[in-house]
């Protein structure tokens, strides 16, 4: 890595660490003075609350610190009205409301306030005051893996433009800039307008981002009366184009003579309009990624790996990488192993999506390039050809949107936190019932999640894979619901007639392993796959179509197979009828937990009423006795099996007190 991307990286976390100090400072946990060193101004954290505790082993200093604190580091919510110089009611963290952190330490007497202070150095020579505030910078929120990404574009464009940072520096804070930025990059803009809007890593950020294609008059500018931030109005994606003539300059001249920043960003070069490219202060522009890009990263996020010695994608293969491939595979706590597979996954399927689309007539590239310049791409002459077709694959390797493999995608719902009013909680495995073996494999299964990513368990010592079966209605996509929830990790959700949309064979086996590549590529997830039973058996071949359902067969026996690097993938398959499962499919390596789940009894249906009613379960059976009979006549009753469950239950407790 360069000085120059090595100097944003440390910037970028610097940032991180102020804002946990300032967090820490507003809350309480920090005191801070200035002081005069050398003639310089300065500030001067000290800790506020009790380091007698401190031991000097930093992992254990950690532990109990982010126990105790570390909720104080997250940005607050206020409530109340707060005047100035009150302490006001308290923050709100994490749905948390806690009292003013000052209140706190009356109870400590001041005499021990003082002794903390004065205990200057801890027993193994460390300074207390230098090492407790360093606890805060190490409990601070790394910084995200998108804006790692972002910050290391922008290195590779300040470089490439020949002009000293000093220079850029001055031009972006002494002036009112114009600035273009391209890179031919899928998902550029997106991640790097996110990081001026919640960064500082640019001079004069945080920004407040106007989308010129929404400012249509001068009133749009009233809004940001109450702004704090720094506006900056941007023209931003394949839409900057549509913004011409007068209109450009129109918008152009009331953002300058406001004193409001321009930036055009953009991953093709001819979509920034010439008037942009002639005005702009400051031209940025890098190009695809390589070998080295990747290379960096890792070293921002494994300091630790030797790079030699890692399996890097080649500067052939890293240009079919896009941005959001990078985020993707580079995921906080993943192995690096883990990292490099899902980006060959990557690489190998937008690879194959572009050489398809070759194939079929779609392009008219040099295919032995490996992919065309941005440039060339956009100066094509079949521009309104291009725009009809449904496929969102061009050269730089994006994946196609034409034929995906149907499956639906379920990001974990949050916790709820004590004292957060929701309407509806979320659902979760412990608080499931009637499912038996099921819940308890389901919360094995989170003990050994937890134990896999402390790299204590092996994944292939762990039951990862899972068949359900049961009559309709007793809750099998439910559960899959609930683990996601419980485990928080993604839930991707097919089935077997998803897959068999495809009609033809060749598009049945498209959409079975596509699947299951999106789902490693999000790995650790859950693929729940429901009507399993419809893959049925493998059929003897004399009898009709039997080529057809064994190769489906077969390729599901390849996918759920060991063979198949699976690590990270929790694979639940649900049926109504497994009997007409193949054998295979449950034996071991593949599907070989099976459980059913049987129809809720009495009992069990009282929990569930009483689980999702709560405190009106009550209301429920309020009713008379004779009102609830007179209502059953027809048929089924829900009130009717509370009322008869809970008499039951009365009347036992009234014989075990006569007894």
């Amino acid at each position: 890595m360069d000085k120059l991307a090595r100097l944003f990286i440390r910037r970028l976390r610097h940032l991180s660490r102020r804002e946990a100090r300032q967090m820490a400072l507003r809350n309480g946990l920090l005191e801070s003075k200035i002081v005069d060193v050398d003639g310089h101004l300065t500030c001067r954290y000290s800790p506020a609350f009790d380091t007698t505790r401190l031991t000097g082993d930093p992992i254990r200093d950690d532990t109990w610190f982010r126990r105790n604190f570390g909720d104080w580091l997250i940005p607050p919510k206020e409530t109340g009205n707060q005047t100035a110089g009150s302490a006001g009611d308290g923050v709100v963290t994490a749905g948390i409301i806690h009292p003013p952190f000052a209140s706190q330490l009356v109870a400590l007497p001041r005499a021990r306030r003082s002794a903390i202070a004065q205990d200057a150095v801890l027993g193994n020579s460390i300074d207390r005051r230098t090492y407790a505030v360093g606890l805060v910078d190490r409990a601070a929120a790394s910084p995200l893996v998108s804006q790692i990404v972002a910050t290391l574009v922008l290195a590779r464009a300040v470089r490439s433009s020949g002009r000293s940072l000093r220079e850029i520096v001055y031009t972006l804070t002494r002036v009112t800039p114009v600035v273009t930025l391209h890179a031919p990059l899928e998902g550029f803009e997106r991640e790097v307008l996110r990081l001026l809007e919640k960064s500082r890593l640019v001079p004069g950020g945080p920004f407040a981002i106007i989308e010129s294609d929404h400012m249509f008059n001068d009133d749009h500018f009233d809004v940001l009366e109450a702004e704090t931030r720094r506006p900056l109005m941007t023209f931003s994606g394949a839409g900057v184009h549509r913004v011409t003539g007068n209109a450009l300059r129109r918008r152009m001249l009331s953002a300058l003579s406001r004193d409001l920043s321009v930036l055009a960003i953009a991953e093709k070069r001819s979509d920034i309009p010439s008037l942009l490219q002639i005005a702009a202060d400051l031209s940025l522009e890098t190009g695809k990624l390589d070998r080295r890009f990747v290379a960096d990263l890792v070293d921002v996020l494994y300091p630790d790996e030797a790079i030699d010695k890692l399996g890097l994608p080649s500067d052939s293969d890293a240009r079919w990488l896009s941005l959001e491939d990078l985020v993707l595979a580079f995921r906080p706590g993943r192995h690096i192993r883990d990292v490099l597979h899902v980006l060959a996954t990557l690489i190998e399927r937008n690879r194959g999506d572009f050489e398809e689309e070759e194939d079929s007539g779609g392009g008219s590239h040099d295919k032995a390039s490996g992919s065309a310049s941005s440039s060339t791409s956009t100066e094509k002459p079949q521009g309104s050809h291009e725009q009809s077709k449904p496929s969102d694959t061009d050269s730089n390797g994006r994946w196609k949107k034409d034929k995906p493999s149907g499956a639906e995608v379920i990001q974990p719902e949050p916790a709820a936190e004590v004292d957060e009013i929701r309407s509806r909680s979320p659902v979760v495995i412990e608080a499931l019932s009637g499912y038996g073996k099921a819940k308890d494999w389901a919360l094995d299964l989170k003990a050994d999640l937890d134990d896999y990513r402390a790299s204590i368990l092996a994944w292939s010592e762990m039951s990862t894979k899972l068949l359900l079966s049961g009559p309709p209605g007793t809750g099998k996509t439910t559960f899959a619901r609930a683990l996601c929830n419980s485990l928080q990790i993604p839930l991707i959700v097919t089935s077997v007639s998803t897959w068999l949309q495809g009609g033809h064979l060749n598009d049945v086996i498209d959409r079975m392993s596509k699947t299951f590549v999106e789902a490693r590529a999000m790995a650790p997830a859950i693929l729940f796959v429901d009507e399993i039973d419809g893959i049925g058996k493998r059929q003897p071949a004399e009898r009709e179509y039997a080529d057809y359902w064994n190769t489906v067969v077969n390729k599901a026996l390849e996918l759920l197979d060991g063979a198949v690097k699976n690590e990270g993938l929790i694979v639940v398959g649900a049926t109504n009828r497994p009997d007409h499962i193949d054998e295979a499919i449950r034996r071991s390596g593949r599907l070989e937990t099976h459980i059913e789940i049987p129809r809720p009894d009495i009992p069990t249906l009282a929990e569930i009423l009483a689980h999702h009613l709560g405190d009106d379960v009550t209301a429920l059976i309020r009713g008379s006795v004779a009102g609830v009979r007179s209502e059953t006549d027809d048929g089924f009753s829900l009130k009717k099996i509370v009322a008869d469950y809970l008499e039951e239950d009365a009347e036992s407790e009234r014989k075990g007190a006569s007894r």
